[in-house]
């Protein structure tokens, strides 16, 4: 029997799990790389050479592709699903709608254990269990057996909506192999996605430096402070549980996540890092709302420190559910104002420059010596951004509008 080989080169494949969902034979599994990167692997021992993996894969085949049919800024207007999201809580609106309705509705959640991590895709039918799926995770999400799941359902003609990474959009595509009328898309901008690995050495050093007993949650878009980029750690000391914000450069994994430095080798090569979209609906933060359109924030339309989202609804059935769903401020954009602080509705982001240094750190010497690294390479970019971080916010605003930030 011939043997299949998924891909030839590690920027050929997003770890979707697509080709691990549709094997009769449960023959692939996901495994991690040395350095943390999760790749399918085929035993061969089960495998029947019939090369399902190979006809569902995003990453060999043709995919969906849509232009964006309209755009808009939008926000969420229950005020209490608006906080707890990263954003302007579009997605809750929507699967908020989806669950009256008796629907099920897919996507990532982030649970603990052991101050460890384990961020996966879930569905849930109730509303009661929409926070689980809200916020932001920037760490690669396990869809584990969600493709096969999202099919049952759609076909017991379930409503079904799933939200992911467009390439796990893809996958899902690629898996069902055929339209579904009850099914809608919903993918993320997305700047690009590190590893598991990385992220819980990240949170066992966090628990060191805070001498807690165990982490219990892990915000990486609080709103705390407002809207913007300040993460929050949620621990156990002392039989207390206490929060504590973290503005994201002043971290090592908020700063090499912003600097592109520790995502797939795929994400800087990325197919999906274009206009041409693959879901029904893309959303995002609407960052540069206050230049696109400085009339709602001027007249009090939209509060900006609660978070603004923007949209793109890339198909029919986008629009309709989306001009339809109860809660939801829309006001009409463009794609041009929306990708122009959304760099990765153009194009891939770009390899950090440190990359294959820090990955040869972290081989060899594990996150303990990836930290050494990062204190003594980012020293004086700590420091400024600490004393950035002392200036009120107000201050820095009119900083950042004076400069063109």
């Amino acid at each position: 029997m011939e043997k299949i080989v998924l891909f030839n080169k590690k920027e050929d494949c997003c770890g979707c799990g697509g080709c691990m969902n549709i094997c009769p034979k449960k023959a692939i599994s996901m495994q991690e790389d040395e350095y943390g990167f999760i790749y399918p692997i085929i035993d061969e021992s089960l495998c029947i050479g019939c090369k399902l993996c190979k006809k569902v894969c995003s990453y060999q085949n043709e995919r969906p592709e849509h232009s964006p049919l309209s755009a808009y800024a939008a926000v969420n207007n229950n005020e209490m699903q608006l906080l707890k999201s990263a954003s302007g809580g579009v997605f809750s609106a929507i699967a908020t709608q989806f669950l009256k309705e008796n629907g099920v509705v897919f996507g990532a959640t982030l649970t603990f254990e052991n101050s460890e991590a384990n961020p996966h895709h879930i569905y849930i039918e109730s509303i009661e269990d929409l926070p689980k799926l809200q916020g932001s995770k920037y760490v690669q999400s396990s869809i584990n057996n969600c493709y096969q799941e999202a099919k049952r359902f759609l076909q017991n003609g379930k409503k079904v909506l799933f939200s992911g990474t467009p390439c796990q959009i893809a996958g899902l595509y690629g898996y069902l192999g055929k339209e579904y009328d009850n099914l809608l898309t919903i993918e993320v901008i997305c700047h690009g996605v590190p590893n598991l690995k990385i992220f819980n050495g990240y949170l066992r050093n966090l628990c060191k430096t805070l001498k807690a007993s165990k982490i219990k949650n892990y915000i990486f878009r609080s709103k705390e402070s407002g809207w913007g980029n300040n993460q929050k750690v949620i621990y156990e000391k002392h039989n207390k549980v206490i929060s504590k914000l973290l503005p994201a450069r002043l971290t090592l994994y908020g700063t090499l996540f912003y600097d592109g430095e520790i995502f797939r080798e795929n994400c800087y090569k990325c197919r999906y890092a274009e206009k041409r979209r693959v879901a029904d609906m893309t959303i995002g933060d609407y960052w540069g709302i206050e230049k696109e359109h400085p009339n709602l924030l001027s007249k009090g339309v939209i509060i900006e420190k609660n978070g603004v989202s923007c949209v793109l609804c890339n198909t029919s059935k986008g629009i309709s559910v989306c001009e339809n769903a109860d809660n939801l401020f829309l006001y009409k954009s463009s794609y041009e104002k929306i990708s122009n602080k959304n760099g990765q509705l153009k194009s891939p982001v770009e390899k950090g420059k440190n990359r294959d240094e820090i990955l040869t750190i972290y081989k060899s010497g594990g996150y303990d010596a990836l930290n050494k690294w990062f204190n003594k390479k980012y020293k004086s970019k700590l420091i400024i951004h600490r004393v950035y971080n002392l200036i009120p916010k107000s201050i820095r605003t009119q900083l950042k509008k004076r400069i063109g930030g």
